[in-house]
């Protein structure tokens, strides 16, 4: 079998670096692919063939190294076992012994174990959910009430609408690949002097899939995605808690290539609250009232946290310390709207002095209670 030529094929010299190779891996295969070679497709294909597997040996710099001292990758030299038949070609013990290392390391090894080789393309070609959002919001007490709707603009990825999320180039599109000739697994022989060593493992190139793609898109990159200013409008129902966590299905980041999408969440922070206090959907705050108003009874008026004002009777008699309850004045439930209760805690001022009339008047009081 004819050694092929990798550095003929691509067309650079044997000293050339991978950004030289890499630019002309790129020239010849949009000029090779099969697609735009209709008259003569399957010499195209072939062509293809050759290029890409050119590139898979330059590329690597493993594979590089030992395509220069040999001539090839895969098998070891056919003349490694000659040393043994009359020392013909023999390349001394350091060399036989040094193979014999690589085989005890390497093929020894999958023997008993299989091969462990990890498929990196795999990986980057497997569609996978993308990345959830996490975004905080401030919502104001009084828009409790009535809940709320909050624009948001943020970024995120998005699908590449270049490639449709696929990573290749349009005109380029899927093609077989050149290493396991579209079957997705390779099965290497390689002589030992020790005997035929038999290894079959998933491709690397294609990641078992069989195919790899033409080009990679220009405009992501080959994930399938790219990054954009997104807007949505978020409504925060009336009566959420501070600290609860809102859920937007699909409003995360762009899967990699045609995952779906992660989701967004809104975290809310409840800010304000003009000195009153959330009990459950119960809205309670302490009022202060004189001793006079506590024994006559009152009419107080206050301003609610929704901005209204509201007038609250305090019954004769009350006492310092009691609760005064007002039916759904309170805040509505966030999924039945059943609003709680407007909760006031009274506490009754006591003056440390007053003044000669108002102690005068006190006295008769005094002695009218005493009987």
């Amino acid at each position: 079998m004819p050694k092929k030529d990798y550095y003929e094929i691509l067309g650079v010299s044997r000293s050339a670096t991978d950004e030289e190779i890499r630019r002309a891996y790129k020239k010849l295969i949009k000029q090779w692919h099969p697609d735009r070679h209709h008259e003569n497709k399957k010499v195209a294909e072939q062509k293809f063939k050759e290029i890409q597997e050119a590139y898979e040996v330059l590329s690597d710099p493993e594979k590089r190294a030992m395509y220069d001292r040999y001539g090839y990758v895969g098998d070891i030299p056919p003349n490694m076992g000659e040393g043994f038949g009359g020392f013909g070609g023999f390349r001394g013990f350091e060399d036989i012994f040094r193979d014999f290392g690589e085989f005890i390391n390497n093929d020894i090894f999958n023997i008993f174990f299989g091969n462990q080789r990890t498929s990196s393309s795999r990986k980057r070609r497997t569609a996978r959910r993308g990345e959830d959002i996490n975004i905080s919001v401030d919502v104001n007490f009084q828009e409790l009430f009535t809940g709320v709707k909050i624009p948001l603009e943020y970024e995120r990825y998005e699908v590449c609408e270049h490639c449709q999320g696929e990573g290749v180039e349009p005109s380029s599109g899927w093609v077989s690949c050149p290493k396991c000739h579209g079957t997705g697994t390779v099965r290497e022989e390689r002589r030992t002097f020790l005997g035929v060593v038999i290894n079959q493992y998933t491709c690397n190139q294609c990641g078992g899939t069989g195919k790899i793609p033409g080009e990679t898109c220009s405009v992501c990159k080959g994930s399938g995605r790219v990054k954009k200013r997104h807007k949505v409008e978020v409504k925060i129902p009336a009566g959420i808690e501070n600290g609860t966590t809102l859920r937007i299905q699909k409003g995360g980041n762009a899967g990699y290539y045609g995952g779906e999408y992660g989701d967004l969440y809104i975290h809310v922070r409840v800010t304000g609250g003009a000195g009153f206090i959330r009990e459950g959907n119960n809205l309670v705050k302490d009022v202060t009232i004189d001793y006079v108003s506590a024994i006559l009874g009152t009419v107080i008026k206050m301003q609610m946290p929704d901005g209204k004002v509201k007038e609250v009777k305090i019954p004769a008699g009350t006492q310092y310390g009691e609760r005064i309850y007002i039916r759904g004045e309170g805040l509505p439930d966030m999924k039945t709207g059943i609003k709680g209760d407007l909760i006031l805690n009274i506490k009754v001022e006591i003056p440390r002095r007053v003044s000669r009339r108002e102690k005068k008047l006190l006295e008769e009081i005094a002695k009218e209670r005493r009987g």
